[in-house]
């Protein structure tokens, strides 16, 4: 059968061109040679009696494995050919066979050389397909980072940021709202994309995003749900270009969301004025030592914030806030007049409801 390889690769190359579609993006004359030199191998280790694979052999095999996967063979069709390839063998086998009266043990050594040769050719191909998808996935989870990285932070070119929109099947023309979510050691990466709308299956992509900095950061064409079981925040629609402010009010809002102990999807609007105190540390920090730290001279700080902050809740009405405490309404008018006591704040002064309010609502937090 040596001397006919090239007849029984052409069968081969025949076969797995017409049974498998992904092999025929691949040139005639290439899979011919490729085939050729492998049937020549099988061939040259059966007839010696051993299925050894030198060297050599080896790295022609991941060669084979490692182009199929760059060509986009996917790992089961290049599997499927080797089975092929063998199938062909054994059916040409036989015509020789018949043609030559061989002895059936000759022929049984030969499919079992034929066998245990492919074996190893098939888990020396599969490896190196493997590996050259690993990096091929590595290499395009770090450009799809560097181009999310670059679109929020604003520093990739006006010319690559529409190009590289196009390529990830985004509109370069649309408006885009910027998110950042916060992993943590219960939260699931890929199932956190999923809710906030990322793993969306469209026509054309809804966004992207990529772990930025240990958080999911991104961008999506809509909002993305506000009950979502996570804490994430995200900014107003601007267009890829300008997605920098849009990540930069969105960055904010995570923080104050996980400052305020919340959970779900926030924007700066739905937030208020506690973003503001989550930012403004410095001040918060004026306004508590103005307002709560003479409290504790009283011995009751704890029960004195707690009205405190009921009054404010209740719209500053001494009644609802009574029954909203279990206590009586005197309990409460005495109370607030403690605390006037001790500031020398009067309650009926908005500079000291909204510096009160302002240095409760930081006292609450998680900074």
């Amino acid at each position: 059968m040596l001397g006919e390889y090239q007849e029984l690769a052409e069968r081969i190359r025949e076969a797995m061109q017409a049974r498998l579609p992904a092999y025929r993006s691949i040139s005639r004359q290439t899979l011919s040679a490729e085939v050729g030199l492998q049937v020549q191998r099988v061939l040259l280790s059966a007839s010696a009696g051993h299925a050894e694979v030198s060297g050599d052999e080896l790295a022609e095999l991941a060669e084979i494995g490692e182009a199929r996967s760059r060509q986009g063979i996917p790992v089961d069709d290049m599997l499927r050919a080797w089975r092929i390839g063998v199938e062909v063998v054994f059916g040409y086998a036989r015509e020789v066979v018949q043609r030559l009266a061989i002895g059936d043990g000759q022929i049984l050594d030969f499919m079992q050389s034929v066998l245990a040769w492919s074996d190893v050719a098939m888990v020396a191909t599969a490896k190196a397909h493997r590996r050259v998808e690993v990096a091929q996935a590595i290499a395009e989870e770090e450009r799809r980072t560097a181009f999310v990285r670059g679109v929020l932070m604003g520093t990739l070119p006006v010319a690559e940021v529409a190009v590289h929109a196009e390529v990830y099947g985004l509109d370069p023309a649309g408006e885009y709202v910027a998110v950042r979510a916060r992993l943590g050691e219960d939260v699931h990466q890929r199932a956190l994309e999923r809710v906030l709308g990322f793993g969306d299956a469209g026509q054309r992509r809804r966004g992207l995003c990529a772990v930025v900095d240990g958080d999911i950061a991104g961008f999506l064409s809509e909002p993305p749900p506000s009950n979502i079981d996570g804490v994430a925040g995200f900014g107003p629609p601007r267009s890829l270009k300008h997605l920098a402010e849009s990540y930069r009010l969105a960055a904010r809002a995570l923080m104050t969301v996980q400052a305020c102990n919340l959970r779900g999807a926030y924007d700066i609007g739905s937030l208020g004025v506690r973003a503001a105190v989550a930012m403004d540390v410095d001040l918060g920090e004026l306004l508590r030592r103005r307002y709560l730290e003479p409290l504790a001279a009283g011995g009751s700080a704890t029960e004195l914030m707690a009205t405190l902050r009921a009054y404010l809740a209740c719209g500053m009405h001494v009644e609802r806030t009574a029954k909203r405490l279990f206590v009586h309404q005197n309990t409460v008018r005495y109370r607030l007049t403690r605390f006037e006591e001790l500031t020398g704040a009067s309650l009926h002064e908005t500079e000291a409801l909204v510096g009160l309010w302002w240095a409760l609502e930081l006292s609450g937090m998680r900074l």
